[in-house]
């Protein structure tokens, strides 16, 4: 009767599947109690084997052995709990009495339906617990051979044994134990040279082992999908010449020991393969001349050995080369010997001048910047930041080469040609600090190194003491910065990679005392960047900050010497002290370590102009206006050409140098580290934070009150082919801006 099916005429009770949900959800809260008792009862019982053995045989603690413990969770697991309904045979309790549920043996009725597979519903059980006799019939798992589906009873589809979503929504525990199972399996990822295939098949081409090897495509492209054969032993030479030569011993040479130094050898890495072999070959000059020629290959003749018993014994060619398992040229290669000049080899080369030309020529056509801080010491050029990186500059020349029909170099000749002319993507970060990568280089020693962090720590500390003293309101602290230059119109349009743009820059003044941010910006119609530019942005500034609230005043920048440190801003920060009767202090902070609050403001607009086009200078300023909103907005100020003077008239300077020595081998203006600009006209500086005031070795002169003149009368005249560009330009920006472009002032190359 066991293996007969269900018949129609038995009384079957059909449920839906959200009763097969609850039922089962009462049984898995019914385990958890039990399991919760047991484990209870366990942890107040130091001996646990002695209370397990005491235990009465009505207990659902099994009293044999603990091994039993993975059986019964395995029985449970495998039972179908979507249609389980608990009684108690000898009291007859409902499931949902759990005050009497120690005393129950669970059944399950015959003849209900599974629905879910072990792997489904497989349940942890904690290994501390104690052994557990759950009784449950087989008569509705998967094993039993009565087992009826639900299909065959009802019309409600069977639940796939398979494990997807709606299963998982529908049993959400099963994930959770899944999810716990997979992330005790999951392993920290290790790096691993043999795990790319590059590196994998380089090792087995040294190995001597079968390897996947490169191919040439017809579109000159390579592709690593060629199988190339392991080495293999190579014929012994049974030539008559050699079997009855006095001179060459390779019939002493047996298959043994010919495959044990074909092993050995390619075990070796390459610079030890190609010692090996320098060592076993002799080079002779040939006795006889059969051409006039000097760079003849025959210039010398080669004498081949093999070691039998670790001595050198003299063998042919074609016995050395098949015991090694090589060719002729890697030997010759190996040996320093050149291609025939005669040859076909090297005519390859003739068209790589031709292709280095045509790169040179596309770098040329790409419009390119000086560096803005380092552009007395360096000739480099830098390619304007609408280029982001090597590869899309590549991608733009593979496009314009193939476009002119040209043959396309490939990314490394590209590299190399850019670095030749040096030619760079980005302007130079000016806070990378040289000397302390030149220390964990190992080029400078720990002294000089020592001296550098020294100053860079005492230049931190007067800066947080003096913002202490700006929240304080003691004094005005400002730090004060230029912001990498910005190019207009700005878009990812193509037609802008070829066309020079309009130059934009934002001179920047936080005040670490209120928060407050000023920006000021211009276009290089406006002003250029000589140090009365900055001057007049020092000036403009700190005159309104003094007239609000008369304060001595500290301006923390970097020593950048022509923005900051320089004979024309320190005069026009000297008459403004005079002027205004208060102390101006200057700080220069250590080179490399130029990191100031004023720098997060640029970080704010670089983030804020992130994916926005820029069709107009003035939209720069509307960017910033929206950068921040908390404690206050930025300030912004879009100034022109008349905004500026000229503070660079020697005339009027009180002071003809702030070099703080004389004489070669003084101190230079570079070695300053703060200038104290007093009210009776005179500098002091000092070359430490921890030195005190000195006066500069110059004597001031008697200079009085006076208006400097405007810097210019008109705006700056752009070049030519910078106007021509931006005529060309106008095609892909709205019309309502052309006319900006259009009343440029220019003049010729």
């Amino acid at each position: 009767m066991a293996n007969e099916p269900c018949s129609e005429d038995e009384t079957l009770h059909v449920v839906t599947l959200m009763d097969l949900k609850k039922r089962r959800d009462k049984l898995l809260e019914l385990k958890k109690n039990m399991l919760r008792r047991q484990s209870n009862q366990i942890a107040a019982d130091e001996n646990t084997k002695e209370f397990s053995k005491n235990l009465p045989s009505t207990s659902l603690v099994n009293s044999e052995n603990q091994e039993d413990l993975a059986k019964e969770t395995e029985s449970l697991a495998y039972c179908d709990t979507t249609t389980f309904r608990a009684i108690c045979l000898e009291n007859q309790l409902e499931i949902n009495d759990h005050d009497n549920v120690s005393g129950l043996t669970i059944a399950s009725m015959n003849n209900l339906v599974s629905n879910a597979s072990k792997e489904e519903l497989g349940t942890e059980i904690n290994n501390e617990l104690s052994e557990l006799d759950f009784d449950f019939s087989s008569d509705d798992s998967l094993a039993d051979p009565n087992y009826c589906p639900l299909s065959e009873i009802t019309n409600v589809a069977p639940i796939a044994s398979t494990s997807t979503d709606s299963n998982n929504n529908l049993f959400p525990e099963t994930i959770l134990e899944r999810e716990v199972a997979i992330e005790s399996r999951v392993r920290k990822r290790k790096a691993d040279v043999m795990s790319t295939k590059r590196l994998r098949n380089k090792t087995l081409r040294m190995l001597g082992q079968e390897y996947v090897g490169f191919r040439k495509t017809e579109d000159e492209k390579f592709l690593q999908d060629s199988i190339k054969p392991a080495r293999q032993l190579g014929q012994l030479c049974k030539s008559s010449k050699c079997l009855n030569s006095k001179v060459f011993n390779c019939d002493k040479f047996t298959e043994t020991v010919r495959i044990n130094i074909f092993n050995e050898f390619w075990k070796m890495t390459w610079p030890e393969k190609k010692m090996f072999v320098s060592s076993l070959v002799d080079r002779k000059t040939t006795k006889r001349k059969t051409t006039g020629r000097a760079d003849t290959r025959r210039s010398a003749s080669k004498v081949y050995y093999l070691k039998l018993t670790d001595q050198k014994m003299r063998v042919c060619l074609k016995t050395f080369l098949g015991t090694l398992g090589i060719k002729e040229w890697t030997v010759r290669y190996w040996l320093g010997e050149k291609p025939n000049k005669e040859s076909t080899i090297g005519q390859r080369d003739v068209a790589m001048p031709k292709l280095k030309e045509l790169v040179q020529i596309f770098l040329r056509a790409m419009p390119k910047m000086p560096s803005h801080y380092c552009r007395k010491d360096s000739t480099k050029l830098y390619l304007e930041p609408i280029i982001q990186s090597k590869r899309e500059l590549y991608r733009i020349y593979v496009k314009e080469a193939t476009k002119s029909g040209h043959k396309v170099a490939s990314r490394k000749l590209f590299e190399d040609v850019l670095k030749d002319d040096n030619i760079a993507l980005f302007q130079p970060k000016k806070d990378a600090c040289d000397l302390c990568c030149s220390y964990k280089a190992g080029n400078i020693t720990e002294e000089i190194y020592q001296q550098h962090v020294s100053r860079k720590d005492l230049a931190r500390q007067e800066k947080t003491s003096d913002k202490e003293a700006a929240k304080k309101g003691m004094l005005h602290v400002v730090t004060a910065d230029l912001q990498a230059v910005k190019l207009c119109p700005f878009l990812t349009a193509s037609a802008l990679y070829f066309k020079t743009k309009l130059m934009v820059h934002n001179f920047t003044v936080y005040n670490l005392g209120t928060n407050d941010v000023k920006c000021y910006w211009f276009d290089e119609t406006a002003s250029d960047l000589k140090a009365s530019t900055y001057a007049s942005f020092f000036v403009d500034y700190l005159k309104k900050i003094i007239e609000e609230s008369p304060k001595n005043v500290v301006i923390f920048t970097d020593g950048c010497t022509s923005q900051n440190r320089n004979v024309v801003v320190s005069n026009a920060l000297l008459h403004l002290a005079m002027e205004k009767n208060v102390v101006i202090t200057q700080k220069f902070l250590e080179k490399g370590h130029t990191q100031m609050e004023v720098d997060s403001v640029h970080s704010v607009i670089e983030r804020k102009l992130k994916h926005r086009e820029i069709f107009l200078p003035s939209q720069y300023s509307s960017v910033t206006k929206e950068a921040r909103l908390n404690p206050s907005p930025y300030e912004v100020v879009t100034v022109d050409h008349t905004f500026f003077k000229d503070h660079s008239i020697k005339s009027n300077h009180i002071y003809d140098t702030i070099r703080p020595g004389r004489g070669t081998g003084a101190k230079c203006v570079v070695d300053i580290r703060v200038l104290k600009y007093n009210p009776n006209g005179t500098i002091e500086y000092k070359l430490n934070y921890n030195d005190e005031f000195q006066p500069l070795p110059q004597r001031p002169k008697k200079i009085g009150p006076f208006i400097p003149p405007q810097l210019f009368t008109e705006k700056l005249p752009i070049t030519k082919s910078k106007y021509e560009h931006l005529q060309q330009l106008k095609s892909v920006i709205p019309v309502d801006c052309h006319e900006f472009y259009d009343n440029l002032p220019y003049k010729d190359n």
